[in-house]
């Protein structure tokens, strides 16, 4: 599919064009999303402005949809597109091919312009400015017209309906895992869209995640590979809280739990800013005493940890806390599980996944 946005420069044709693409890298197809100013500029500056040039650089553009387009691959493309031959090209030869024109008056353009082009169009500073001395129209066939005057839309309901229009289904994909969360933490946003069927979603995403690493450890199994033992030493050292001892502390020992809430509450706090374990904290204010937090196997204990203190308490809004808590740091195992190798982080990322869903099912 090759979704093509047409729009005047300052319509918001690329702002939206970006929202539907980051809604669409996760589906399970392949995505691009392709902007004609960096097109023309990734290509070298051999074509002007001139009409001539402009009609040469938009069947550039259509040429490398339709390649892209045969290879598998689909493109969101942000363009200007003047040219009705242009666009009848693409409804020929470009295999679903979606058309989309955002709509917006020309007084609504020039208060939004961002780059100063009409401004100093309307003054003759410069020339071949479209809307101004080169003529805009509308394309004679859009699949579909999205009004864009509104000062402050709501891009994601926007990019949602455009979607829903076209008839992607993106119903079973979780995005919170798509990317390495350690790398790039994921700003969460709970909004309706996101409501409607996100346990779902979330167990849909868990149980691949279980899948995947079930199979790593059955190779690991098949090698030969030895579990280790998961040790339990001191949790403290000269006032420092080494979390991977501490963890296992609250794991073998219900006991311990209570005494150690405030601490494990505190902790997170700590994660929900850096969406982070790191191997130890000082003690005094539980804040990070080393730097390093690639242990993957800190991120299981935690999770399995905040499962008991679940379990246990009766406070409805303090189970949430640590629910919320527990699926944050789940998806960080499910983003980096191609990363977990080691046959011990794989066992408990594996039981802390299922244990999860045990507990989410009651959700659902």
């Amino acid at each position: 599919m090759v979704i093509w946005l047409i729009g005047m420069s300052a319509s918001g044709k690329t702002v939206i064009g970006r929202k539907i693409y980051e809604q669409l890298i996760l589906s399970n197809e392949k995505w691009v999303f392709l902007d004609g100013d960096v097109f023309r500029n990734i290509l070298g500056e051999d074509l002007g402005h001139s009409i001539e040039d402009r009609r040469e650089n938009a069947y550039r553009i259509s040429r490398f949809c339709e390649f892209l387009n045969y290879q598998g691959i689909n493109v969101v493309a942000c363009v200007l597109s003047i040219f009705h031959d242009n666009q009848k090209y693409n409804k020929k030869n470009i295999i679903d091919y979606k058309e989309i024109y955002i709509d917006v008056d020309f007084d609504v353009l020039i208060k939004r312009d961002n780059k100063d082009l009409y401004r100093r169009a309307l003054q003759g500073e410069i020339k071949n400015v479209v809307g101004v001395d080169i003529e805009f129209k509308p394309p004679y066939s859009p699949d579909l017209i999205v009004d864009n005057n509104l000062n402050n839309p709501n891009l994601e309901e926007v990019s949602s309906k455009i979607i829903k229009e076209f008839g992607i289904d993106l119903s079973n994909e979780y995005k919170y895992t798509k990317k390495s969360l350690l790398e790039k933490p994921h700003k969460y946003e709970y909004s309706k869209f996101e409501g409607e069927g996100f346990f779902l979603k979330h167990e849909n995403d868990r149980q691949k995640s279980i899948i995947f690493l079930e199979k790593r450890l059955s190779y690991l199994k098949h090698n030969n590979v030895q579990f280790q033992k998961i040790k339990c030493n001191n949790y403290l050292n000269n006032g420092h809280l080494i979390l991977e001892n501490f963890l296992i502390y609250l794991l073998k020992d219900d006991s311990f739990l209570e005494k150690q809430k405030n601490i494990v509450l505190t902790l997170i706090k700590r994660f929900e800013v850096s969406k982070k374990l790191y191997l130890t904290y000082d003690l005094k204010e539980i804040r990070k005493y080393s730097l390093e937090f690639e242990n993957y196997l800190n991120y299981s204990l935690f999770s399995l940890a905040l499962q008991k203190y679940y379990k246990f308490e009766s406070d409805r809004s303090v189970k949430l806390i640590y629910l919320n808590a527990i699926l944050k740091v789940n998806d960080i195992l499910s983003s980096v599980k191609q990363d977990i190798i080691l046959p011990i982080e794989i066992k408990y990322s594996i039981k802390a996944f299922e244990q999860e869903l045990d507990i989410t099912k009651g959700y659902v």
